[in-house]
């Protein structure tokens, strides 16, 4: 499980971010993650952060925030 809030307030922090256009879908339900949902999405705007996984893959919780950044970011160039 995440701490959906934390994340989302320091992605919001974010000054690189900033005045970005995109979605960031964050869900922290235990439950979809235990039954292997996995939750994407193909355009490049948009990141799917569902429980720890980023776009349908695992990451440890504490390198969340820096993938989410790291695909924003790139999708931008």
């Amino acid at each position: 499980m995440i701490d959906r809030v934390a994340l989302a307030d320091e992605l919001r922090g974010d000054p690189e971010l900033a005045g970005l256009d995109v979605e960031i879908d964050v869900s922290g339900c235990s439950r979809s993650c235990a039954a292997q949902q996995l939750l994407v999405s193909e355009r490049p705007d948009v990141v799917v952060v569902a429980g720890c996984h980023l776009d349908g893959r695992p990451l440890d919780p504490a390198e969340l925030a820096a993938a989410v950044r790291r695909k924003l970011l790139t999708s931008k160039e």
